[in-house]
């Protein structure tokens, strides 16, 4: 099993402890949400298993074997926030998801395969001719979303994609998310801070405070029935708790 797991990781800055002996597991072809408030260690945790915050204990494993942070091939693939920061304006959309497919492929081919990654994230291949200027903020997300999947990546951690966008389009981007996992068996971590997104698309929730995770289990167990009390407190916090977007 090509399972993404975290054991007693600890991430620190100088003497700031931000994430605190975590240990997670998303297994393969599943999504898995990661839930707290800004600030509890969420981002840092994730930024850990792709070599972008530094590990002070514990390991980070991908189907038993230490995740590499270097070279071509990179199993694990992040899509940012910001889907106006995440594309390089000068290059076209075509260009930016060519750009992170492995090597050895001839023009043709990348053409082609820009087309089908373009038509899984259900943007049209035309717009592989377009700079990210003349997308919307939801179109430039699947492209981000595109470009991730050109790495052949086993497992997609999705870091407060759709924080950014609009209600009606967070619900695309969300149902995308659905098609990969079903279609592709893609294993992606979801991290967010919107209770009744992560309800809709996750299957297991872990929920993180203060750098570190104080409850998971399965979506609706978690959510439906919390046994910690800052679990409450979030569900307490979010208007229409049964609504999905």
């Amino acid at each position: 099993m090509s399972d993404l797991r975290w054991q007693d990781v600890t991430v620190r800055y100088g003497r700031h402890v931000v994430v605190d002996r975590v240990d997670l597991t998303v297994p393969e072809g599943r999504i898995v949400g990661l839930v707290g408030e800004s600030g509890s260690g969420k981002s840092t945790l994730a930024r850990a298993a792709v070599g972008l915050a530094p590990v002070h204990g514990g390991t980070i494993t991908l189907g038993g074997a230490p995740v590499p942070t270097s070279g071509r091939r990179r199993p694990l693939q992040m899509v940012f926030q910001d889907p106006y920061a995440s594309l390089d304006p000068r290059m076209t959309v075509g260009d930016s998801v060519a750009e992170a497919m492995p090597p050895g492929r001839s023009r043709q081919q990348r053409r082609a395969e820009v087309e089908r990654l373009l038509e899984l994230v259900h943007v049209d291949p035309a717009r592989a001719r377009t700079r990210p200027g003349g997308l919307s903020g939801g179109q430039r997300q699947r492209v981000a979303i595109a470009r991730a999947l050109a790495a052949r990546p086993r497992v997609v951690i999705a870091d407060e994609i759709t924080s950014a966008l609009d209600v009606s389009i967070q619900g695309v981007v969300l149902n995308l998310l659905r098609e990969l996992r079903r279609d592709l068996g893609l294993s992606i971590l979801f991290i967010s801070h919107n209770l009744a997104v992560v309800r809709y698309v996750a299957s297991h929730v872990a929920v993180m405070r203060a750098g570190r995770i104080v409850e998971q289990g399965p979506t609706e167990r978690v959510l439906g029935h919390p046994n910690h009390d800052y679990t409450r407190t979030l569900l307490a916090a979010v208007p229409g708790r049964r609504s999905q977007p």
